[in-house]
């Protein structure tokens, strides 16, 4: 998963650095998850839905991060090129606190990506019950300590 910067997708330098460096590095860009946030979108003009779609047609997925939190519009969701969507981890803390808001908004927002075939990833997951709660609210991935704390990279020296 990469972020990429709502000034990278919006200048024209940003995006046609990324479309270089995709194109020619030789990893398999299926593997490839681009991550932005929803406030990208409200400058979402031509140029950006370009970058967009020229990236998804290399085979990168496009993930809308910390989603729920910003200015969503659902029209994002059906006229560009997402693939998954990334519940903050605002609402799996509230899941935790027994939040009956933020299970709504967790269960209402697994069933919008479903109905729109988007794949789903719950942040901020840091107990079995958060993990099994979203499982039976259709969440198919998850992020978090519960999984493994952060960790430095490791390069390979040779």
């Amino acid at each position: 998963s990469v972020n990429v910067s709502p000034e990278t997708l919006s200048s024209p330098e940003g995006a046609e650095a990324l479309l270089h460096i995709l194109r020619s590095d030789g990893i398999d860009h299926q593997r490839i998850h681009l991550e932005v946030v929803e406030t990208a979108f409200l400058s979402a003009d031509s140029r950006v839905t370009a970058t967009m779609l020229a990236l998804a047609d290399l085979g990168c997925g496009w993930y809308v991060d910390d989603f729920g939190t910003g200015f969503s519009s659902l029209s994002h969701l059906r006229d560009l090129p997402i693939s998954g969507l990334k519940l903050d981890k605002s609402f799996t803390q509230g899941l935790a606190r027994g939040d009956e808001r933020s299970l709504h908004v967790a269960d209402g927002l697994a069933g919008l990506a479903h109905g729109l075939d988007l794949d789903t990833v719950a942040e901020g997951v840091e107990h079995e019950q958060e993990a099994e709660t979203l499982l039976g609210l259709g969440w198919r991935s998850a992020q978090g300590w519960l999984f493994g704390r952060a960790a430095p990279l490791a390069l390979a020296q040779g």
